[in-house]
């Protein structure tokens, strides 16, 4: 298959609009046009917070042209980090600019949503089972009997035993799974 080239020039025309895209576009095509305002740099970024300099005005470190007319002589930051206004701008420009954009940041969560390492400082506590001496004995001496494991023929009697103590037959099985190595090794 042979393609033939093309050496026609399409021309596109663009609907002209007046919102603040374009009205930045001229000006920046009308060479500058910029004022840069308040520095927005957020100095406590590695820490989840947001803390600004404070620096109010950019004023460029150096001549027109130079690398150092990029930085800040007040704050010494890059001259991205100041909000950018376009001179001649309508007010009715800038208060769209300020609802459809919005910063982006970080989201801080209270320390109390993240899940604790050290087991303290959790709001809700998962609730522990507290035995009396006397249904710690029971269950020591059922566990015995049974091998420290329940097996489907003795499910009678742990019903039976559950029914008899007040405990629950899931709680009764942890506690065994959980006392086996311990309290087994010692009564052997």
């Amino acid at each position: 298959m042979e393609f033939v080239e093309q050496d026609e020039e399409i021309e596109m025309q663009v609907p002209q609009s007046n919102n603040y895209v374009t009205v930045a576009a001229e000006a920046a095509r009308r060479g500058g046009g910029y004022k840069y305002k308040e520095c927005l740099k957020n100095h406590a970024v590695a820490i989840g917070g947001n803390a600004v300099d404070g620096c109010r005005e950019f004023m460029a470190a150096g001549e027109e042209g130079t690398l150092e007319a990029l930085r800040c002589a007040a704050c010494n930051c890059h001259r991205n980090f100041h909000r950018k206004q376009i001179e001649g701008e309508t007010m009715l420009a800038l208060q769209q600019q300020q609802y459809y954009h919005r910063p982006s940041g970080y989201l801080v969560t209270p320390m109390s949503q993240y899940p604790s390492s050290s087991g303290g400082g959790s709001s809700k506590k998962r609730f522990r089972t507290k035995f009396t001496w006397d249904q710690k004995e029971k269950m020591t001496e059922l566990a015995e009997r049974l091998g420290w494991c329940i097996q489907q023929q003795d499910e009678a009697m742990v019903q039976k035993f559950c029914a008899e103590t007040g405990i629950q037959r899931q709680v009764f099985k942890v506690w065994m799974h959980n006392n086996k190595y311990t309290l087994g090794k010692q009564l052997r």
